[in-house]
């Protein structure tokens, strides 16, 4: 089965059609990337998947239909669209900027082991998880 799969998605920003007719299947535990110049939908791609914005067409998570799902459910779901650049709280650890992109996830053990793959992937982040993200660089 299919983790996500869009078959036909297009999403416009007024008269300005933004997205139309992407369709991609991703698989259980497949790493995809969306490369492109500025303009080419990318973030209007993942904002139409996370249900930021409004689209048509078939988008299905795990087999359900994410039209039908209420937006504010869909994050409970394992989707959010995190937007580019440096939307941090600088006042919190690293630490606990991660634990902030679980906070409706009601399964502590599964949160842990999230965090867990999250610092296979970015060592410095374990090394750093207690460092102020105000005294990050880079």
């Amino acid at each position: 089965m299919n983790m996500l799969e869009l078959d036909q998605l297009s999403a416009s920003y007024g008269k300005a059609m933004a997205l139309e007719n992407v369709s991609l299947r991703v698989l259980p535990g497949e790493l995809v990337a969306v490369l492109g110049p500025n303009g080419a939908g990318k973030s209007t791609l993942l904002k139409a998947i996370s249900r930021a914005i409004d689209s048509q067409g078939d988008l299905r998570f795990e087999g359900q239909n994410l039209h039908a799902v209420a937006t504010e459910r869909v994050v409970g779901m394992g989707i959010c669209h995190c937007p580019e650049g440096r939307r941090l709280f600088p006042e919190l650890s690293v630490l606990k900027n991660l634990q902030l992109g679980a906070y409706l996830r009601n399964n502590k053990a599964a949160v842990a082991a999230d965090l867990q793959k999250v610092y296979q992937l970015f060592p410095i982040l374990q090394e750093r998880s207690q460092q102020m993200v105000s005294t990050l660089s880079g």
